[in-house]
């Protein structure tokens, strides 16, 4: 099921949980333009990369 961004934007509001991870996701990307250097696009780009390899980590 598809979710549209005001769904996901009211569980980031009404759901803790979600809205704690919503914060660590956007924080990670903003550490990694400051420590890289590398432009938004390409943060938006790590994260394309990322969808759906987070359970093949560790």
């Amino acid at each position: 099921m598809a979710f549209t961004d005001r769904q996901m934007y009211e569980a980031i509001e009404t759901n803790r949980d979600v809205k704690d991870c919503f914060k660590k996701i956007t924080n990670a990307c903003k550490e990694l333009k400051i420590k890289t250097g590398c432009p938004n696009d390409d943060v938006d780009r790590f994260l394309e990369f990322s969808i759906g390899k987070w359970d093949e980590s560790d």
